[in-house]
């Protein structure tokens, strides 16, 4: 009596397995100011399951956090002081928050990202660069359950940044 016992426990066990592709080229092969272009693609692909106790069998994009498929593509150009990335990045729906009641259980819609960069070095040790992030204004979108139970759809809205980099 009077004592509160407090104790923590594992939620279970979780298995991740995956792969993971990845290409980079640069493209020196290409005459005069093409000389400068570089790409990159990766793909991963994650199988993840697991045992959570009383809660039973996670099947595969069923273990919260985990991304089934994730994507990206880059292309970056340089040339003399300038240069320019355009990014891609894909990410697949997933379970962000698991519920013991699979209605509230908290799911992220997959979401496809455009990133614009440019960069300018006016001296080898001073640059500018302007990034524009999510260039085409794709919402944030969540849902509870089922697709139809969005609980969350926000426009963040596009980012433009400017930067002064020096080093003294």
């Amino acid at each position: 009596p009077g004592w509160t016992i407090l104790t923590t426990a594992n939620a279970g066990t979780a298995i991740v397995q995956g792969w993971e592709f990845s290409y980079q080229q640069q493209f020196t092969f290409l005459p005069g100011v093409l000389k400068g272009l570089s790409g990159l693609v990766n793909y991963t692909l994650l199988d993840t399951h697991g045992n959570f106790g009383g809660t039973g069998r996670r099947e595969k994009g069923q273990v919260p956090g985990f991304v089934p498929r994730t994507a990206n593509a880059s292309l970056t150009w340089r040339y003399r002081g300038f240069s320019t990335r355009l990014l891609v990045n894909y990410a697949d729906t997933f379970l962000q928050t698991f519920n013991a009641a699979p209605a509230r259980s908290l799911y992220r819609l997959d979401r496809t990202l455009i990133n614009l960069g440019f960069g300018y070095q006016y001296r080898p040790w001073l640059n500018f660069t302007v990034d524009i992030d999510n260039l085409t204004n794709v919402p944030q979108r969540r849902y509870r359950g089922v697709p139809d139970n969005m609980e969350y759809f926000n426009y963040p809205g596009t980012t433009i940044t400017f930067g002064v980099n020096g080093r003294f």
